[in-house]
């Protein structure tokens, strides 16, 4: 720059050697060469400071647009990550559930896996399609046996040839349908293995549930019952309008579904009569998923107090006890007929946890209700609104299963 000023007062000084010093236009020229020099210097160095505000903000706003959740930045790429590293404040902000261990066993291919750490090998035929915890052990089925796998003992105990199958309520007893013999089995007690009363049924009869010491069978003709206490032969008497029944540990009552206004699906109370089951009171109606599966979605606790079900909004516990002096008291109002079918009385709830999603549902205890989603992940809900991550072992396969109990939690 010095070389470039001595030029121009050297040339000027050539042409106007009489000019004031104050008018010196080589000067002036110099002076202007400085501004445009500055001028430029500065709007180079505005935008690059633009241009950098801009690529930072823009990381900043990423950042935050993330909702706290930190992605895995690449090195090519500029982020907020790349240019300042990760902020750890951040992913501290991320809202973690609280976690319990896993409360029940689990089917993991052919293997059993208890919730104390043992892997079992299933003696099988084919894949094991069903099983369940009793206090004396597990009851499994594959494509040719019903087997009882006891705590005490190495080798299973065969119970039935292929059948269809339920425990009852406690526990100690199995209702299998073996190509139309309907059997009751004791699997608890120095007797296990022992039928107890069974009955000609249709083949097509199967057992889904106890209620007392009724076995309860659903078929394409609805929901009926035998009566494995006298013990008698079995009298078809099919109720067509049951969706579902859910097994009680007492006599005198059980829980129904039945298909409500629109696409709504009501809880009932149902008692056996001669001519059947009979729906009585209901409980609540709302929006149940699973119409066609909805055994898999719901489930009764062990005190049998309250009815886990899935719903398109979370996984709700109906207090029956509640609904059931609601429904009482509403039925002592005299109303009519038609306001008494307009008027639909919402579930009476417990808890209402926000688990979607739900393939299946058991309950671990008579205050924990477990929902395995589709993301094959298990999440628990508690009669105080509590939800819960259920740790699963870190080598758990595809393809796992909850084991559901009976008989053996309070």
């Amino acid at each position: 720059m010095t070389m470039l000023e001595d030029e121009l007062r050297e040339m000027f000084a050539a042409r106007a050697q009489t000019l004031p010093a104050p008018a010196d236009p080589a000067g002036r020229a110099i002076r202007q060469a400085r501004r445009t020099n500055r001028r430029r210097r500065t709007a180079t160095g505005t935008m690059t400071v633009f241009a950098f505000a801009t690529v930072l903000g823009g990381a900043v706003a990423a950042q935050g647009i993330g909702g706290g959740t930190p992605i895995a930045a690449d090195p090519n790429q500029v982020t907020f990550q790349n240019l300042f590293g990760a902020d750890q404040p951040v992913a501290a902000r991320q809202t973690q559930l609280p976690t319990m261990e896993l409360p029940v066993d689990l089917l993991v291919g052919q293997q059993l896996w208890t919730s104390d750490g043992q892997r079992v090998d299933l003696d099988h035929d084919g894949d094991v399609a069903m099983i369940a915890k009793v206090p004396d052990g597990w009851v499994y089925s594959d494509s040719t046996t019903v087997r009882l796998l006891s705590n005490s003992a190495a080798e299973p105990l065969k119970l039935s040839g292929q059948a269809e199958w339920t425990v009852s309520h406690d526990g100690s007893r199995v209702a299998v349908n073996d190509q139309g013999t309907l059997a009751v089995t004791k699997v608890s007690g120095d007797d296990r293995g022992t039928t107890v009363a069974s009955s000609p049924v249709p083949a097509t009869a199967a057992p889904v549930t106890f209620f007392g010491d009724r076995v309860v069978v659903s078929s394409e003709k609805g929901f009926d019952y035998w009566s494995a206490a006298a013990p008698s032969q079995y009298t078809e008497t099919w109720n067509a309008e049951l969706l579902a029944v859910f097994g009680s540990a007492g006599a005198s009552v059980a829980v129904g579904i039945v298909r409500g206004e629109g696409d709504l699906l009501c809880l009932v109370d149902v008692s056996a009569v001669k001519k059947g089951l009979k729906i009585g009171a209901r409980l609540g109606c709302g929006d149940l998923v699973g119409r066609a599966l909805v055994k898999l979605h719901a489930a009764l606790s062990p005190d049998g107090r309250l009815l886990a079900v899935a719903t398109p909004s979370g996984l709700q516990m109906v207090d029956l006890d509640k609904a059931r002096i609601n429904a009482v008291a509403n039925g002592g109002k005299k109303q009519a007929q038609s306001q008494a079918q307009a008027q639909v009385r919402a579930l009476v709830l417990k808890a209402d946890c926000p688990i979607t999603a739900v393939d299946a549902v058991v309950w671990s205890d008579s205050a924990t209700a477990l929902a395995q989603t589709d993301a094959d992940g298990i999440f628990a809900c508690r009669t105080d609104g509590t939800k819960l991550q259920v740790t699963l072992p870190s080598d758990v396969q595809p393809g796992w299963t909850m084991i559901p109990s009976y008989g053996t939690k309070k």
